[in-house]
């Protein structure tokens, strides 16, 4: 018996699949879907454990929108480029971002009677202390690596198929050129 003919190459008009594509593809399909979770959880998180307070208005009406915006425009911008999904470096960075935000959910203090954080409500006042003090470093990574995903999605769909912005000789010619006597060997 013989086995049948496989064929390494591609049909003709397709592409060979890149490294990480099957990543790419469904970090950003899992990313629409937290795009919007990830805000609602940090906007309304509390209302399941009844612990609302004086700032559960203003994380809605201030934190939840910047991450939405950012993470919509991380995952949408590829989509209309030739890259159509983002880069691996920007699907990690975007997926530590949300785990930021899922967990800063947890942690976010509220003021107010009755108010306390999820951790706080479901563990006790005594865990209050340690979702205070864990919220904003979690807040500041979240923050800083939905920017950076952001960032690093639009400038590596800007130039190809996602894989990162390619340089080109004129970049390279000109490093290190310009009047800079202690640099000139």
């Amino acid at each position: 018996m013989t086995a049948p003919l496989v064929s390494s190459s591609t049909t003709p008009g397709s592409r060979p699949p890149q490294s990480g594509e099957g990543f790419r593809r469904w970090t950003a399909r899992l990313g629409w879907v937290l795009a919007v979770v990830v805000p609602a959880w940090l906007a309304g998180g509390r209302l399941l454990t009844d612990s609302t307070g004086d700032l559960t208005p203003i994380y809605a009406a201030t934190l939840a929108p910047v991450l939405l915006v950012l993470s919509v425009v991380a995952l949408a911008v590829p989509a209309r480029r030739p890259a159509r999904y983002p880069s691996v470096r920007a699907c990690t960075i975007l997926l530590m971002s949300w785990g930021c935000g899922i967990a800063l959910g947890f942690t976010l203090p509220d003021t107010g009677e009755g108010a306390s954080s999820v951790l706080g409500s479901w563990a006790g006042p005594g865990a209050e202390g340690a979702a205070a003090a864990l919220s904003n470093p979690l807040g500041i990574i979240m923050l800083f690596m939905a920017i950076m995903g952001c960032v690093v999605s639009i400038r590596h769909s800007a130039h190809g198929e996602g894989n990162g912005r390619s340089r080109d000789a004129d970049e390279d010619d000109a490093q290190g050129t310009g009047f800079f006597p202690v640099l000139d060997v």
